[in-house]
């Protein structure tokens, strides 16, 4: 069976080139047919038993193209290397940059034509893999622009880059610099999630004032009560998102003890669901008329 104990460690925990390892004696084209392998891309193989995520794809994606000089994982497929997972659910093709001169395909890829400096390509779990800069000059200027914020943000909240470095690497270059820069206008470190950024630019494109993110909010002895995602301090209008893990018995009770804690120290919280930025009227009536009439009340 292809799942034999003596079959070498490194095939059974990697993507490997199914000619080579037949080439090597390690293995027989009848065992790799046998069901204990997969076949991911023409000639590349991994364990059966192996989970199939995004990670084991991108290594595999580099095995097929034999690990060729300035080859890297790119985009949203770098970013989830390096710890911002912002793949869409069900998955996506690996994005890889490749230089013009090296010819490579598959439905399983999305392949970016650019030469990339040295500097550009960074090692992580033993893959080529863009800079953090690079990648978040990459996604900045190439995703839907909601899309794009999201990703950078992402970046900038996991301090996997900062702000400097990404507008100094879109400074250095000329082609997509002007389309990065606006993205990096709206992004903000603060964002704890795609939703958030999404509820953040949904308030901005409506006109009303730019929240700030993540607001520590103080009781009136200066103790810390909590932290709002989004906040309008001085009307102290408190704006939260409330995702999936909000429904868990204990975040709920949690939940109801910080906001009525908040409601005495002098905020009003206003808490919004996925339908709301799907569907903004009614929350942004709210917003406008709330900012109305709270212009402005000094946070603690």
């Amino acid at each position: 069976m292809g799942r034999s104990s003596d079959v070498p460690r490194e095939l059974r925990l990697a993507a490997f080139r199914g000619s080579d390892a037949v080439a090597a004696g390690l293995l027989t084209w009848s065992r790799l047919r046998c069901g204990g392998w997969r076949r991911l891309f023409t000639d590349v193989y991994v364990s059966a038993d192996l989970r199939l995520d995004h990670r084991l794809w991108c290594e595999a994606a580099i095995v097929h193209t034999r690990r060729a000089p300035g080859v890297a994982v790119s985009g949203l497929s770098a970013a989830l290397l390096m710890g911002a997972d912002l793949l869409p659910v069900g998955g996506c093709p690996v994005t890889l940059t490749v230089p013009p001169s090296i010819r490579v395909s598959s439905p399983h890829l999305v392949v970016v034509r650019s030469r990339l400096a040295a500097a550009d390509i960074v090692t992580v779990s033993r893959l080529p893999v863009t800079s953090p800069a690079r990648t978040a000059f990459d996604v900045a200027r190439s995703l839907p622009r909601i899309d794009a914020v999201s990703a950078v943000d992402a970046l900038l909240h996991r301090r996997i880059v900062t702000m400097t470095q990404a507008r100094a690497y879109a400074a250095a270059l000329r082609r997509g610099s002007r389309r990065a820069g606006t993205i990096f206008d709206l992004a903000d470190e603060g964002a704890g999630s795609p939703m958030e950024t999404r509820l953040r630019l949904c308030l901005v494109d409506a006109g009303l004032p730019c929240p700030e993110t993540q607001v520590r909010v103080l009781s009136a002895d200066g103790s810390l009560i909590g932290r709002v995602d989004l906040a309008y301090r001085k009307q102290r209008i408190g704006i939260e998102y409330e995702g999936d893990h909000h429904r868990a018995p204990t975040a709920f009770r949690h939940d109801i003890a910080r906001v009525n804690a908040m409601h005495e120290a002098g905020w009003i919280i206003v808490r919004v669901t996925a339908d709301d930025i799907r569907y903004p009227a009614n929350l942004l009536r709210q917003l406008r008329a709330l900012l109305s009439t709270r212009p402005s009340i000094m946070a603690a």
